[in-house]
């Protein structure tokens, strides 16, 4: 993202707060010891990272606000150079602010925090902080040092940061759509090379090879590789069944485009053909799928998307005997149709709101028959307009003859990947 995002979203925080005067402090986060050595790999605090582009942990930032104009100031650890021989590189105060846009002489070290922050507290009482951010020390450290003194009003941040993440921005939809595009390939390789008598790991490895082929490093969750009955399993996570012939093999994955998630579900033939059951309920669950398509739009919630979606299997279930009531729906579809996306695969969403335009969301009903050995889901990731949803992933095939066609080719060649 190019530093004038990320001075908008800083821009549009503050005109969102209706105090005067005030101090928004955020942190970016600690990195976690795994063992003796290692460290697990350090995700930032996304809000954060919204309002400064920065992903380097021990950062803070620090906006000071008054009725007239606000000043923003970046705390980066300062160069060492034993730390870059052995972990690698530090953002200079320089890199800092191209990505940022703060101003370098507003770009400050670690060590300065607690002193430039008992300076300002000095002046300024109404303190907001991200109290959803729980892993992390700062609002410990904050309240500390405010104690000192008895008139100081802390308040939460969290919900303004929100707001402004549920409605995208053209640049954040393009990098999603990125994403999307990117995940599309990976199951198109999926799809070359699905056998039987292959384990499930072993399909989902060429998923992996194509993302990290495209230059994407980080997926947006843990795939799920369901086959057979391991997909009436929601978050099915062992990845290592074999895959027998007549099953199904549900893929819930994704790939990061610049720490934005994509989020993509499809469901395939082991050996690339539905046997008549499976084309029942698959259409049912296809139908959903296009129903949410066509009545999602902005001023929706997602509690009535869900309903919507309840019912249309409902519906179908009994149509095909799959069910003898509606309410035993509930049996076999136990999720929500939807959830907001971005830089979060479930990024935070505030669900009294209703959809705003340009929010990001999942459309991704299923059904799961344990008895059958038989679990379906279609997920697509939905942009919401005025009047409108668009398929932001329509181009990831997913009707049953797509599937079947695509899969019977007879020399199946490896994908010759074509990234926009």
């Amino acid at each position: 993202m190019h530093k004038r995002f990320y001075l908008q979203n800083r821009a549009e925080l503050i005109d969102s707060i209706k105090d005067d005067v005030f101090v928004i402090v955020l942190g970016s986060g600690q990195e976690v010891v795994r063992s003796a050595d290692e460290n697990y790999d350090f995700q930032v605090n996304n809000n954060f990272y919204y309002l400064t582009g920065i992903k380097q942990p021990n950062s803070y930032l620090v906006i000071m606000c008054d009725e007239y104009e606000y000043c923003a100031c970046l705390y980066i650890d300062e160069y060492d150079e034993n730390y870059e021989k052995w972990l690698g590189h530090r953002l200079t105060r320089k890199e800092a602010s191209d990505i940022s846009g703060i101003c370098q002489s507003n770009i400050f070290y670690t060590n300065e925090f607690q002193q430039g922050i008992e300076e300002i507290f000095k002046e300024i009482k109404n303190i907001y902080l991200d109290f959803d951010n729980k892993h992390f020390s700062l609002n410990e450290k904050i309240k500390t040092l405010s104690s000192k003194q008895n008139d100081y009003i802390i308040k939460d941040i969290y919900n303004n940061i929100i707001k402004l993440r549920m409605a995208k921005k053209p640049c954040e939809i393009r990098t999603i759509k990125k994403a999307i595009e990117n995940t599309n390939s990976g199951l198109i390789n999926i799809m070359n090379h699905a056998k039987v008598n292959m384990y499930e790991y072993q399909l989902e490895s060429y998923f992996d090879f194509v993302i990290k082929n495209v230059g994407q490093k980080e997926l947006s969750f843990k795939t799920i590789a369901a086959s057979g009955i391991n997909a009436t399993t929601l978050h099915y996570s062992e990845n290592n069944s074999l895959l027998k012939d007549n099953d199904l093999i549900l893929f819930d994955l994704g790939c990061k485009e610049e720490g934005y998630c994509a989020d993509i579900s499809r469901t395939y033939p082991i050996n690339g053909k539905f046997t008549s059951l499976q084309k029942k309920i698959y259409n049912i669950v296809l139908k959903t799928n296009q129903k949410i398509c066509k009545v999602a739009k902005a001023g929706m919630t997602l509690k009535e998307l869900q309903q919507i979606a309840k019912d249309s299997l409902a519906e179908g279930c009994l149509k095909a005997k799959l069910i003898k009531n509606k309410a035993e729906i509930d049996k076999y579809y136990f999720h929500s149709v939807s959830h907001s996306i971005g830089l979060d695969t479930h990024d935070p969403y505030i669900k009294e709101i209703p959809l705003p335009v340009n929010a990001i969301i999942s459309n991704e009903p299923g059904l799961y028959f344990k008895e059958l050995g038989i679990g379906i889901r279609i997920e697509d990731d939905l942009l919401i307009k005025q009047n409108k949803a668009i398929n932001l992933s329509k181009q990831i095939i997913k009707s049953i003859n797509d599937i079947e066609k695509f899969m019977s080719k007879s020399n199946k060649e490896t994908l010759l990947y074509k990234i926009k």
